[in-house]
């Protein structure tokens, strides 16, 4: 996928924001004792963080 510039600092922002707020969230799991539920959460944090690396810029 190409995107310009601008809509990538976008995904990219809110894909590092939303990988931070699922790290917290497996953070309290994991302290509650959900260890399982804590894993998957912080698997899914990490794979929407690095997103932004399968996404191309336009060079217009």
């Amino acid at each position: 996928m190409k995107l310009s510039k601008s809509k990538y600092r976008t995904i990219d922002a809110l894909s590092k924001l939303a990988g931070l707020i699922l790290l917290a969230v497996s953070i309290d799991n994991a302290s509650r004792g959900n260890y399982f539920i804590a894993l998957a959460l912080f698997g899914l944090g990490g794979m929407i963080g690095i997103l932004p690396l399968f996404i191309e810029i336009d060079k217009l």
